[in-house]
């Protein structure tokens, strides 16, 4: 007999928030086609549509409006229960899923994720890795409770903490003939690359470009730091890269770092999460020890 369980209420109420079933998969380390599946059994179950497509996309029913409410108070509940449980019970599962933007995915959280897994070693997580666009869309629909994103956050339904400071800097192949300062004026004479739109990373730097008069036009748009740097090692490509990024490279040798005169760009890292919540006492633990330990990073 089917039943309406905690996992297909996840389900629905992920692809209700982010208006669309391929984003809902994404944050739900699922298919699309097994996220369709499940919508489809629930609406058989309970003889239902729960969604109608628009122009703008797909959005909720009058049925799908009363799942959802319901859904909510069934998921926190949840949620209680199995705090309740685990003071009862040392052998009660943990779990950590978090979601974090690509840079902070690569560069930063492996160090002090795996400090906090010696710590806990009973402990299992789930790390979703996106653009910081993709992980506010995340926390909003409560795929994760928490997010770390290097980037403004724009929902006035999350609040926010710093817990590391970054810097973006400028960089060149050793090979390139460029000199160590350049003049504003004369950033149009090289080809860039940059992140993809609704990168954290590009985000921040064309709001520091715009502030200091600066207009830049990307020859080539990557959504890989990764991909990035190597591009910029082996070519006359130019480009701003997060320091953690660039640090090894430096060293090596293989790239160089080079000033804008007048421009220096810096950022913070921020974990957010969902206003009036009470995080899950995994979530609870992580973040205080993100936010004692990030200075040694």
């Amino acid at each position: 007999m089917e039943v309406v369980d905690y996992n297909r209420l996840k389900i629905f109420k992920t692809v209700a928030d982010l208006k669309n079933f391929s984003k809902a998969a994404e944050v739900l380390f699922l298919t699309q086609p097994t996220i369709t599946l499940q919508i489809k059994k629930l609406e058989n179950y309970l003889n239902v549509t729960l969604f109608e497509r628009t122009k703008e996309g797909i959005k909720l029913t009058k049925a799908g409006e009363v799942l959802y409410k319901h859904a909510t108070k069934i998921l926190d509940d949840y949620i209680e229960m199995e705090e309740e449980l685990s003071k009862l019970s040392k052998k009660l599962e943990k779990n950590l899923t978090i979601g974090v933007s690509s840079t902070i995915g690569d560069y930063f959280l492996p160090k002090i994720l795996s400090k906090f897994l010696d710590k806990n070693l009973d402990l299992n997580a789930n790390i979703f890795i996106g653009n910081s666009k993709e992980v506010e869309e995340g926390v909003l629909s409560k795929s994760f409770y928490i997010g770390l994103v290097e980037d403004e956050i724009h929902s006035n339904k999350l609040k926010t903490v710093d817990f590391y400071t970054d810097e973006i800097i400028f960089v060149a192949s050793k090979n390139l003939n460029i000199p160590p300062v350049i003049n504003k004026k004369d950033v149009k004479n090289y080809k860039f690359v940059f992140r993809e739109k609704g990168s954290g990373t590009r985000n921040i730097v064309e709001n520091h470009l715009k502030k200091a008069g600066i207009k830049i036009t990307p020859d080539i748009e990557i959504s890989s730091s990764k991909a990035i740097i190597s591009l910029i090692s082996n070519s006359d490509y130019i480009g701003f890269i997060s320091k953690l990024v660039a640090n090894d490279m430096l060293k090596r040798g293989l790239i160089k770092e080079v000033k804008i005169d007048g421009l220096k760009i810096e950022r913070k890292f921020l974990c957010i999460m969902q206003k009036n919540i009470r995080l899950p006492k995994t979530e609870r633990d992580f973040l205080n020890f993100l936010l004692n330990n990030s200075a040694n990073i």
